[in-house]
């Protein structure tokens, strides 16, 4: 019925409430290399690329290959981590299913590496319910740069008015905007006024029924 509209969701935050892992896995690997991951600084940069956050910590001195290292050995931490304590957040299942059921294309728009999409998604047992995957390994620039979400569009050849992205973090929620996108922000990682910049705050996936998508889409008007 809504195959030419698309729901994008942001993975960390969004799927499962992987944010406390991520922080523990940060600073086991900063703490290896001589630096100091503070929660400030964690949430400051929430949402970027692993090579992003890397290199703010450690400044423009590091070579290259040492920060691609650096960020590859936090992310093998945070795997290891989060393996056995992956759960999906209230209402995740539930809104895949009534999404699927009303004919809407499903996209997963991660700055996250493959690695770790593949097993959040494999885990949760929802990888099948997804027409298109894109994490930071198909891009050039991370958010809040809007490329992750342009790519799945064009890919889906959609238009980007036709796509609304479902995130929990001030960086993706301006990617959003900058992709011509409506965007539903959850409060899982950060509070309202950081969000307000979405179309809609929640609390989690509960709160999102089909109607308040096709509200935001102007398919349904009050």
């Amino acid at each position: 019925m809504f195959k030419n509209y698309c729901i994008i969701f942001d993975m960390d935050g969004v799927l499962a409430d992987t944010g406390p892992i991520h922080f523990e896995s940060w600073v086991k690997m900063a703490k290896e290399i001589g630096f100091n991951f503070t929660k400030q600084f964690f949430e400051e940069t929430f949402g970027q690329t692993t090579s992003m956050i890397t290199r703010k910590l450690v400044g423009s001195a590091a070579d290259k290959i040492s920060v691609e290292r650096w960020g590859q050995i936090k992310e093998q931490y945070y795997r290891e981590m989060i393996k056995d304590k992956l759960e999906p957040l209230p209402g995740v299942k539930n809104l895949i299913q009534d999404l699927k059921l009303k004919g809407f294309k499903l996209a997963i728009g991660s700055s996250g590496p493959p690695e770790n999409v593949e097993l959040l998604l494999n885990t949760l047992n929802i990888k099948k319910c997804f027409d298109i995957i894109i994490t930071a390994a198909d891009v050039n620039k991370g958010k809040p740069s809007p490329d992750v979400f342009l790519i799945m569009s064009k890919k889906l050849n959609l238009r980007p008015e036709h796509c609304l992205i479902i995130e929990d973090a001030p960086v993706g929620i301006e990617a959003a905007k900058r992709a011509n996108m409506k965007c539903i922000a959850l409060t899982t990682t950060h509070g309202q006024e950081d969000l307000k910049d979405a179309e809609l705050i929640v609390k989690d996936l509960t709160e999102i029924h089909i109607n308040d998508i096709l509200l935001l889409f102007e398919i349904l008007h009050k």
